[in-house]
């Protein structure tokens, strides 16, 4: 366990990367979703779903790894129900 205190990131440093932020907010909504109601949801919900977490696991990689989007010049995320269900 550390002991300096200049081994911890500044505590605003957190905050820099809303992107990841908002990613990572994201998909633990969707995995309670999941828990709570995945019974319930229909197969090409569970499809979009499932789609919406791989897409939010590579962007929350990207986020993390290359720094926020306006950084990077990517595209915009896909709403939701963007999703083609043909596989």
């Amino acid at each position: 366990m550390p002991t300096d205190a200049g081994e911890y990131p500044d505590c605003g440093e957190r905050r820099k990367n809303l992107e990841l932020r908002e990613r990572l907010d994201e998909i633990v909504a969707l995995a309670r979703k999941l828990c709570q109601d995945g019974q319930l949801l229909g197969s090409s919900d569970l499809d979009q779903t499932r789609m919406r977490i791989e897409w939010l696991a590579e962007e929350i990689y990207a986020a993390a790894v290359y720094g926020p989007l306006e950084e990077r010049g990517r595209d915009p995320a896909p709403e939701q129900g963007d999703f083609n269900s043909d596989g």
